[in-house]
């Protein structure tokens, strides 16, 4: 999806005349322009310090001249470049997409041989660019069109020349965690080798649906990448072995590009009969769909804004900057032939004047992208509330220039469910922000809708971080990862004295994320505390949980931690009451605020939950006391867990968005905007503040992470928060 030209933004480049923005990150932005011969281009022009820098200068000059030589069917072509122009750019041929990620994402993993025609013409993407000097160094799903005549590899946005060593500082990490090399996840350089291993990562990925280090926060996936053995058991056994010698750990133990374009080469039929039918629908769709653009007028300025130096061709240099532009509605349509990447996308979404409220002023709406999902229920009620009571703060300020209304949708758990919301909430141009999904499933596969449609959602519920793979560019989590959790147990044992053999039963039915959390336990419980974990393994599908605690209590333990679902850790508390068994045990946090006092009883008491949930009624601070006067003024009762986190995005979206409102105007804020201020913002919230990583990650200084996790003990029957870490440490004492 794409966005409208802002007043600020060039109407030309060179020979493009650019009709709408596809994007904008760190590096510039990136719009979509049309010769006047019709033919489509993605311009992306650089805005960073670097553009002022001549030696980037250089670099750049030198890395198109490079791609410019590039020969290949399978790689997007650059058509034009200015390294001299003030804000230097890059235009290469547009391609509508969809990227691998997102059919994957839509589809499921593609059948063996579409998978091997897939890895052979990158394979030869590759074999080219390596060729003309160059290393890609971010070969992703997210890079990979899908076209009715084969894929398309796009972005050089980070790829340099075999010699230039100088392009990137020493023991910078570029690229995608997941999908680079063991050497550039040290900070090392990257080679044509770096290249072969990402293809791998990205054939695994295309074959089983997952990356072969799995998910997880991006330190996380580093460090698999560099330590562990890639999971390749779903892997058809014809491609296994050329895969796992792609993502060998020693660079020169991988084969050259030409040589996988090898061992994977498949004849290409004509048409789409490459591809499953599903994922040939999907690109058929969007290659042959009719394009309606605007015509746009040539710049009007305005009387007395003309440029003092009175240069005529400013309105063609990417630094000039209108005063007015007007667009014209076409009343016909461009239609373009299918067959690749010639062809191209609709682009929808117009620029209207918002739907005025009863007041005369403008109304915008904040999504909810909830679930109908019983698991999560809890969670998804708690979102809802949070949202309507920020708004309902919003519209009794007296003097404001707009009102907000809520919008509830719910996904029944589902990946064509969390797709159809995501979907619903894009099409709406009411919606300028979303809160969620809740769940993981959604967040993963509706993240890259949202960010196609450049509409920013904020998750407070998910820990899982694999969604940056699909989405980059407006999908953030204000969650704590699953996975640093897991750190956070091993601390609250150092804190409060609660250390010895630790019996730890990972039971893999609580899904990857717990899988993730209970190997980083039981590896910092060794290396950390310097402790013996005797762990066990329960396997998804089978009634073994019981058995395993019976076989830790036998081994001794002093310590112990279920993680695992619901069910399973209450009858891991009853079998421990039953041997009475006296020492801490610790659950994994997504039980806090879960049934688990209830339902386990007197067996329940003394259990820990470390969450980064806080129970804000607990709390003395102005802001936390404001809060929870006000939700009990809603809803006749105290915040429920994880209503604090969820309050805290809504009002750090409501806030950064109300910056993008133009001020006096009834026009809309421009979606990408507020995706833009998020990625840099500072927020402080209930109790915890907010900033995001380079991929949309909730991150914090090492204080921030310990000040905002809490300990929540089971007492009498519900949980009972008993401090942050902070507070902890500050006042150390042996508890259970």
């Amino acid at each position: 999806m794409s966005e409208p030209l802002l007043p600020s933004d060039p109407s030309r480049i060179a020979a493009f005349r650019l009709l709408r923005r596809l994007g904008a990150g760190g590096m510039g932005v990136v719009y979509l322009g049309r010769t006047d011969a019709g033919k489509l281009a993605a311009v992306k022009v650089i805005q960073t310090d670097g553009a002022g820098d001549d030696d980037f200068r250089t670099r750049f000059a030198r890395e198109v001249d490079l791609a410019r030589r590039v020969e290949s069917p399978w790689v997007v072509p650059v058509l034009d470049a200015d390294a001299e122009a003030r804000e230097p750019w890059l235009a290469t041929e547009f391609v509508p997409g969809p990227a691998l990620a997102e059919a994957v994402a839509a589809h499921g993993p593609l059948p063996a041989r579409a998978a091997r025609v897939l890895g052979g013409r990158l394979a030869e993407a590759l074999t080219s660019v390596h060729a003309a000097g160059l290393v890609h160094r971010d070969v992703k799903p997210g890079n990979v069109l899908l076209a009715l005549d084969g894929p398309r590899l796009i972005d050089f946005g980070v790829a340099r020349a075999l010699d230039d060593t100088a392009l990137t500082a020493s023991g910078v990490v570029v690229g995608t965690p997941g999908f680079l090399a063991p050497e550039q996840a040290r900070g090392e350089d990257a080679t044509a080798a770096s290249d072969v291993f990402a293809l791998g990562c990205v054939l695994a990925y295309a074959m089983t649906g997952r990356p072969p280090f799995g998910t997880g926060e991006p330190h996380a996936l580093l460090y698999r990448t560099v330590h562990d053995e890639p999971e390749l058991d779903r892997m058809d056994a014809g491609s296994r072995s050329l895969v796992a010698r792609c993502l060998a750990k020693d660079p020169q133990a991988r084969p050259t590009a030409e040589e996988v374009r090898a061992g994977l080469t498949e004849d290409l039929p004509d048409g789409a009969d490459w591809l499953p039918d599903p994922v040939a629908r999907m690109v058929a769709l969007r290659s042959s769909e009719s394009l309606a653009l605007p015509g746009i007028e040539p710049t009007a300025v305005d009387a007395g804004s003309e440029h003092a130096d009175g240069d005529k061709g400013a309105q063609d240099a990417p630094s000039s900057r209108p005063a007015r532009r007007r667009l014209l509605l076409a009343g016909g349509a461009l239609l373009l032939a299918a067959g690749g990447a010639a062809t191209a996308a609709a682009l929808t979404g117009r620029d209207d004047e918002p739907e005025g409220s009863d007041g005369g002023r403008p109304t915008y709406v904040l999504g909810v992208h909830s679930t109908t999902d019983p698991a999560t229920a809890p969670l998804a009620r708690a979102c809802e509330r949070a949202a309507h009571l920020a708004v309902a703060e919003h519209n009794a300020a007296p003097g404001r220039a707009y009102d907000l209304a809520v919008r509830v949708l719910r996904d029944p758990g589902t990946v064509a469910g969390g797709r159809d919301v995501a979907g619903t909430f894009t099409a709406d141009r009411d919606v300028v922000a979303v809160l969620g999904p809740v769940t993981e499933l959604a967040m993963r596969t509706a993240a890259n809708i949202y960010g196609d449609a450049g509409l920013t959602h904020v998750s407070s519920t998910t820990g899982q971080q694999d969604y940056f793979v699909l989405s980059r560019r407006s999908s953030f989590q204000s969650g704590t990862p699953h996975s640093a959790l897991g750190s956070w147990i091993v601390l609250h044992a150092i804190m409060t004295k609660q250390t010895g053999r630790l019996g730890a039963v990972l039971d893999r039915s609580g899904g990857t994320a717990i899988q993730e959390q209970g190997s980083l336990v039981v590896s910092q419980w060794r290396q950390t505390l310097g402790g013996e974990v005797v762990p066990r393994v329960v396997a998804e599908e089978t009634d073994d949980g019981p058995a395993a605690v019976r076989a830790l209590l036998a081994a001794g333990i002093d310590a112990f931690a279920y993680l695992g679902p619901l069910d399973a850790t209450v009858r891991a508390a009853q079998e421990l009451a039953e041997a009475g068994f006296a020492g801490p045990r610790w659950m994994q946090h997504q039980l806090y605020g879960s049934q688990f006092p209830s339902r386990a009883g007197a067996a329940g008491e003394g259990w820990y939950a470390v969450t980064s949930a806080v129970d804000a009624a607990a709390l003395t601070t102005k802001r936390a006391r404001d809060f929870t006067a006000a939700w009990r003024r809603r809803y006749r009762a105290a915040p429920e867990p994880h209503a604090a986190e969820a309050y805290d995005s809504a009002r750090m979206l409501l806030t950064e968005f109300a910056r993008t409102v133009p001020a006096g105007a009834r026009r809309r804020p421009v979606r990408g905007a507020l995706g833009e201020r998020m990625a840099k913002v500072s927020y402080q919230g209930i109790a915890r503040g907010y900033a995001f990583g380079n991929f949309h990650e909730y991150t914090s200084s090492g204080r921030g992470w310990s000040d905002g996790t809490f300990v929540h003990e089971v007492r009498d029957g519900r949980f009972r928060q008993l401090g942050s870490l902070s507070d902890l440490e500050r006042a150390p004492k042996t508890t259970g």
